[in-house]
């Protein structure tokens, strides 16, 4: 009789903990009803964690009753919903889990200029190393998050160029060798802009962005002269000239979310063609000598700092 009553103590026991599990279960779904696959599902204020498997659906066995789901995925703002039977969970098709629209991009660069250097030489006189030296501007891009991953706008900036070079000035007595710098233009990018973010709505995700288009020098001041070399009698000046040309900007960075739609960029760009046209002019007792000095190209690495909205 005793071991019947310890039997009949062990079954009740066994119901009663089959009675306290909870089932939960459900499917995850996108905003045209197809099965999403790895979607993080957790159970609100418990450890419990699953995962959705390629029909999407997830299940739980719980040792007690629980009221909310969290599900997380990527390109997707986070969300909770209370549980029911066999739920249905859909996630939308856009950004941050909100249907795509309109997004804005603001972009702050500064960098220094790579390559490109150019020399003149006259008399007993020179101007060598002259290359971009410090570069810092902005950029605006407004458009249309087509996906939760891809961005496609356009959008327009002013980035200022200082320039640098080496002066010489060399005589048989005396030799003089100084840096100097000036500015040189201000150049104004019109631009189509391309960025895939891999992971809109986490709170921490990297991207890549590619800047395509056309940039126009109107600051170039063809009348006064960037550069000077004096001595003596002689005179060697250096001037700019206006040129326009392609612009061409790849970047790469992370991007931390602020909020729903909110998020501050960290990262690296390079305008990989910065166009410059020079001319030299050389005065002596003799007269003047006019020198072209033609187009060259340089490159221009820049940290760049923006938020998107």
């Amino acid at each position: 009789m005793k071991r019947v009553f310890i039997a009949l103590c062990l079954c009740m026991m066994w119901l009663a903990d089959i009675m306290a599990q909870e089932i939960v279960s459900g499917t995850v779904v996108d905003s045209k009803n197809n099965p999403l696959p790895g979607v993080r599902v957790e159970i609100v204020g418990r450890t419990e964690v699953a995962y959705t498997d390629i029909d999407g659906i997830f299940r739980f066995d719980l040792p007690a009753k629980a009221e909310k789901i969290r599900v997380s995925y990527v390109g997707y703002k986070p969300f909770e919903r209370k549980i029911k039977p066999d739920m249905v969970v859909k996630m939308g098709n856009g950004w941050a889990g909100k249907p795509s629209g309109f997004r804005f991009l603001l972009d702050m660069y500064g960098g220094i200029g790579i390559g490109g250097k150019v020399n003149v030489e006259a008399g007993s006189l020179s101007i060598n190393n002259i290359h971009p030296g410090i570069n810092f501007g902005m950029t605006y891009s407004f458009g249309w998050q087509i996906n939760r991953n891809l961005y496609v706008g356009v959008g327009y900036g002013l980035i200022m160029n200082m320039m640098y070079s080496e002066v010489n000035e060399n005589y048989s007595d005396n030799h003089y060798h100084y840096a100097d710098h000036s500015f040189y233009s201000g150049c104004v990018p019109i631009f189509a802009d391309v960025r895939w973010d891999f992971g809109l709505g986490e709170s921490e995700a990297p991207y890549v962005g590619i800047k395509l288009g056309y940039q126009l020098n109107p600051l170039v001041d063809d009348s006064d002269y960037y550069f000077k070399a004096a001595y003596g009698n002689e005179r060697l000046s250096l001037f700019g000239e206006r040129v326009d040309g392609l612009f061409f900007m790849p970047s790469v960075g992370m991007r931390k979310a602020l909020g729903s739609k909110i998020g501050i960029n960290l990262g690296l760009s390079y305008n990989v063609v910065l166009p410059k046209k020079l001319r030299a002019e050389y005065s002596y007792d003799g007269g003047t000598d006019y020198m072209d000095l033609g187009k060259s190209n340089s490159g221009v690495m820049m940290l760049n700092i923006g938020f998107d909205f």
